[in-house]
C-alpha cells in the first residue's frame, strides 16, 4: 500500500498545493485548536501550523507518522502539533474542537456503511456545538480501465545528478458494485546511466456520488454546504470536487 512507503507518498504529491488556502483560511475563521484525521505525512498539518494554529493530527499508518514528525521537526513546529496514532474510526481524545478536518480524500478509506458511521460519529464526539467538519473528495470519474497512463501532474522533483527525471504511471481497476477504485502506481526513476529504478504501490478507495455524501451528514445530524472546488463555486455537473463544510444542525 502506498501509504507504507511514505518517500513515494511524497514524490506523488510533492508539488500538490490546491487545498491549502481553503483549509488555513478556514480554520482563521472559525478558530483553532484543528483536530485533522488522516494527517498523512504532515503536508496540511505544516500550513496550519505555519499559519499559527495548533493541531492535533492523527494518522493510522506508522510509516506516515514518522515522515510528518520528521516534516514538522524540520520546519520548527513540532510544538504546535501533537501527532496521534489512531483510527478515524475509533477514536477518544476527551476534546472538543471548533474545528475538525479530512482532508485530501480520507473519508475515502471509510470503505463499508459502519465505517462511515463510526467516523461521523467520531467527528460529532469531538466537535465544538458550534464548530465546523471540513472535508474533500474528489467526483468519482475515471479513465479507460486496466490501461495504464502517464500522470504528469504527480512527481516533479528536481533532476539531481543521480537522476535525470522521476515518471508516474497508473493503473486503475473499478468496482461499480462496490464503489471501490483500486489504483497500481508505477513510479519511474530515470537514472543517469538510462537505468530506471521502478517502485509499485497500490491504493484502494471507496468513491461517493453528491447525494450520499448530503445523506451521511444529515444522518450524523449536520447541515452541509457542499461547494465545487478549493475557491467555494457552486457544486455543478462539471465539478471535479467535493468540498465540503458541515456544521452541527440547528435545533428547534
Amino acid at each position: 500500500m502506498i501509504y507504507d512507503d511514505a518517500d513515494l507518498y511524497d514524490a506523488h504529491y510533492l508539488s500538490y498545493r490546491d487545498d491549502l488556502p481553503f483549509y488555513t483560511r478556514l480554520a482563521a475563521d472559525v478558530g483553532s485548536p484543528v483536530l485533522e484525521l488522516g494527517a498523512g505525512t504532515g503536508r496540511v498539518t505544516e500550513a496550519l501550523a505555519r499559519a499559527g494554529h495548533n493541531v492535533v493530527a492523527v494518522e493510522r499508518s506508522a510509516a506516515m507518522l514518522r515522515r510528518a514528525e520528521t516534516r514538522l521537526a524540520a520546519a520548527g513546529l513540532h510544538e504546535q502539533v501533537r501527532l496521534v496514532a489512531g483510527d478515524m474510526r475509533d477514536l477518544s481524545l476527551r476534546q472538543r474542537f471548533p474545528l475538525v478536518i479530512a482532508p485530501f480524500n480520507t473519508l475515502m478509506h471509510a470503505y463499508t456503511l459502519d465505517d462511515q458511521d463510526r467516523t461521523v460519529g467520531v467527528v460529532a464526539d469531538h466537535l465544538d456545538d458550534g464548530g465546523a467538519f471540513a472535508f474533500d473528495l474528489y467526483v468519482p470519474s475515471f479513465g479507460p480501465e486496466g490501461v495504464m497512463r502517464r500522470e504528469p501532474e504527480l512527481g516533479g522533483r528536481e533532476p539531481t545528478s543521480d537522476v535525470l527525471r522521476e515518471d508516474v504511471f497508473l493503473v486503475q481497476a473499478v468496482d461499480r458494485a462496490g464503489q471501490l477504485v483500486t489504483t497500481t502506481y508505477y513510479h519511474d526513476a530515470v537514472g543517469a546511466d538510462g537505468t530506471v529504478r521502478r517502485r509499485v504501490s497500490e491504493l484502494t478507495q471507496r468513491y461517493y456520488t453528491r447525494f450520499e455524501v448530503e445523506r451521511l451528514c444529515r444522518g450524523a445530524g449536520f447541515r452541509l454546504d457542499l461547494y465545487g472546488d478549493f475557491d467555494r463555486s457552486r457544486y455543478s455537473a462539471a465539478s471535479t470536487l467535493m468540498v465540503c463544510v458541515a456544521r452541527p444542525a440547528r435545533r428547534a
